[in-house]
């Protein structure tokens, strides 16, 4: 018998699972390595001393007590679910627990065994992905109204000019900030607003931002050459005339639409595709859907549209941050109108 119970205590302690067992009362007769560290027990308590349910007087874990002592009153059933705890340093955790009677009804020698295992992780990113599916849905749907008032707006004969359609993508990108912060549990670094070592990201970004502009002059040096009387021959080559309030306030649009594209989009598809090569799907999806945002300017723009996004796309890959982007993009469109290569 002695060598019996040695056997089930080594196989208790070798157990990577966490174990605790207890006794009617709400003592602790066993508890493992893994069990004393995830509840921050002392590992050598001497069985039948220590009241588990005195441990924290914390209401948070009260879930927690009443699904361990449930064996009491379901002998019969074995318990199981995911409970939060809140440890005696303030740790909130998540456990994937079982709890089960062990011995003859109201016997004074039974037990109560219960095993967890930490799902602590697990359990965030189901968060994290659960609350991806709802903003990329939400963010489905209101892309679908705008295409809805698009179509209208053409029906219309185009009422209004076509920066207000911008400015109504705008406006959904703001809606859906609120959203975010409001529902969900994504935080300011998920988004990509906050970073670490967010200086040297935007020494890359403005290196990144040079080879725009000097791209923006090749193109219109080469198209010059080619068709001397493209993008307004009468105007300078290089117009600071245009640089107005206009093109400052331009770097607020430049940031609500990166927020758009990149922690709306592209941020929310990477967590819900699954596969290899997920983050180049997110970055050519948010890119094509991106520059279907922008119908209302015509294939043209559209095209270039998307070839930003998705180098756009792919700088925020490596940096995880907006605020890398949102430079490259306020610098592109206030560079491209002084080059009258767009509108803005």
């Amino acid at each position: 018998m002695q060598s019996i119970e040695s056997f089930s205590q080594r196989v208790l302690r070798d157990m990577s699972s966490a174990v605790l067992v207890l006794d009617r009362k709400g003592n602790i007769m066993y508890i493992n390595r893994p069990a004393s560290e995830a509840l921050e027990l002392p590992e050598d308590i001497i069985p039948g001393t220590e009241h588990f349910e005195l441990v924290s007087d914390d209401t948070y874990n009260d879930a927690f007590y009443e699904f361990i002592f449930e064996a009491l009153y379901n002998k019969d059933t074995t318990h199981k679910g995911r409970i939060r705890y809140r440890s005696p340093s303030g740790k909130e955790l998540v456990f994937r627990m079982s709890s089960s009677y062990l011995g003859k009804p109201d016997a004074d020698d039974a037990l109560i065994v219960i095993t967890m295992a930490d799902v602590t992780t697990e359990d965030v990113l189901r968060k994290k992905i659960y609350d991806s599916s709802m903003t990329f849905s939400t963010f489905i749907f209101g892309f679908a109204v705008w295409m809805i008032i698009y179509a209208l707006w053409e029906f219309l004969k185009r009422p209004i000019p076509a920066d207000f359609m911008t400015h109504g993508i705008e406006v959904l990108s703001i809606l859906m900030l609120i959203f975010i912060i409001r529902r969900t549990s994504l935080t300011w670094k998920d988004l990509g607003i906050l970073s670490d070592d967010l200086g040297k990201k935007i020494r890359t970004a403005v290196i990144a931002a040079a080879c725009s502009v000097a791209f923006l002059f090749a193109l219109k040096g080469i198209a010059r050459l080619i068709v001397p009387t493209s993008f307004e021959p009468d105007a300078p080559f290089f117009d600071i005339s245009r640089f107005g309030l206009r093109q400052v306030l331009y770097i607020f649009t430049a940031g609500i639409q990166e927020f758009l594209a990149r922690s709306v989009m592209q941020g929310n598809l990477k967590r819900i595709i699954v596969g290899k090569y997920r983050a180049a799907m997110s970055i050519v999806l948010s890119s094509l859907i991106f520059a279907a945002m922008h119908l209302h300017f015509g294939f043209l723009f559209m095209a270039g549209a998307a070839i930003l996004a998705g180098l756009e796309g792919i700088l925020y890959e490596k940096q995880q941050t907006i605020v890398g982007v949102w430079i490259v993009h306020w610098v592109f469109g206030v560079c491209g109108t002084l080059l009258c290569l767009i509108d803005h």
